[in-house]
């Protein structure tokens, strides 16, 4: 095993955290490309299999808030090679599932892997390479972030139709496999960071722009993924997509979101205020615009939008970290995940119980409503922070 040397990069593991990213968010968000065969096998309803986002979700906040705190002092590679073990093992779960007590067991653990390996990347990855190669080393970790949303769309939609969606899962064992392999060879040790402890935490908790900032960031991803997670059954349904058209929408979504990802670094760098506002509102004039039936190009192309947009979320609130917290980076990392996480699971949650009772109409109304909360959070959390500390963001 290597040490960590102050000053040196290092690269591999830097990938090898990309890679983990990568096979966990394709994992969490496989269930979206395949609601619908998952529910016609295990007889539950499209809304009951979105509910395994919930399950997720649920996990991974409880995770993501108490790891660091437990875990001071202890090297951050064995708990990083640990959850990606668990990855293999949650997959294997799913694929296997024979019922949906099982489905959710497999993905309560993936909660978990999600929770702890994703609050722990950034900060980890301030230690794997010196501080000017910093942005460039954290936009290749988060780049696992949009190859995941192409995995997981229409790779695993067309996998899907192929191979079934039990062996989707099985491959997406395998990729984590691989990505366990590649961190047991290239993560050296890692020291824990300073601050970790529940006192950190709590100072954080304390900041009235920071928790207005996280309500920001709960918002902004509840309303993106309340859509997000009936994606395919929008396509397939109400705009009737044939399996082939089907595919190329959900890859061209995913191009779309890795497209907005590369091009959020260069607007948030230079109008970094103005980005973090806009974001919401464009994402919530989408979802009104896609309440009338705007036919199928018009809704493909809308949903298409709606991926590219995405694209600016992380991007955007992982620099608001770097800007405003970054001497804190491990407890704002744990809190910023918990706050998507648990957006993700209120989305699924909420959006389960709606898609089933109103249709992807109240989905769209939902959206649009947290979307635009998101944007007055994010505009008090900028205003309370300049009367804080005498800067603006």
């Amino acid at each position: 095993m290597m040490r960590f040397q102050t000053g040196t990069a290092h690269w591999p593991a830097v990938f090898s955290l990309f890679m983990g990213v990568t096979s966990l968010i394709a994992a969490e968000f496989i269930p979206v490309s395949l609601l619908t065969p998952i529910a016609r096998d295990l007889a539950i309803t499209e809304g009951m299999a979105g509910q395994t986002v919930t399950a997720v979700g649920v996990f991974a906040v409880l995770t993501s808030l108490f790891l660091s705190p437990l875990t001071r002092g202890m090297d951050r590679r064995p708990i990083l090679l640990a959850f990606s073990l668990l990855l293999v093992i949650s997959n294997l779960l799913v694929a296997l599932a024979t019922d949906y007590a099982v489905l959710l067991a497999g993905r309560g653990i993936l909660g978990i892997c999600v929770g702890g390996f994703w609050s722990l990347a950034s900060a980890v990855t301030l230690q794997l390479v010196p501080a000017k190669d910093v942005p460039r080393a954290l936009s290749v970790v988060y780049a696992g972030v949009s190859v995941a949303t192409i995995l997981a769309l229409p790779l695993a939609s067309s996998l899907g139709q192929l191979i079934g969606w039990r062996n989707v899962f099985f491959l997406g064992g395998a990729l984590g496999a691989a990505a366990f392999v590649w961190q047991l060879l290239a993560l050296p040790s890692l020291p824990e960071r300073g601050g970790s402890g529940f006192g950190g935490l709590s100072a954080l908790l304390r900041r009235s722009w920071v928790l207005a900032g996280i309500g920001g960031t709960v918002c902004s991803y509840g309303g993106y993924h309340v859509f997000f997670t009936y994606l395919r059954p929008f396509l397939e349904h109400d705009l009737t997509l044939s399996a082939g058209a089907l595919s190329s929408t959900l890859l061209a979504f995913g191009v779309a979101n890795c497209a907005g990802t590369f091009l959020a670094g260069a607007f948030l760098g230079k109008h970094f205020r103005r980005t973090m506002y806009a974001i919401p509102l464009v994402l919530a004039a989408v979802a009104v615009l896609l309440l009338p039936d705007t036919g199928t190009f018009g809704g493909v192309v809308l949903a298409v939008l709606w991926g590219f947009v995405f694209g600016f979320i992380p991007v955007g609130w992982s620099t608001w970290i770097a800007r405003a917290l970054a001497d804190k980076a491990e407890p704002a990392g744990g809190l910023s995940v918990a706050a998507i996480q648990f957006s993700i699971g209120l989305a699924a949650a909420a959006g389960g119980v709606t898609f089933d009772r109103l249709g992807i109409g109240g989905i769209f109304v939902i959206a649009a409503s947290f979307l635009v909360l998101a944007f007055l959070l994010v505009k008090t959390s900028f205003s309370l922070y300049a009367a804080d500390t005498g800067q603006r963001l």
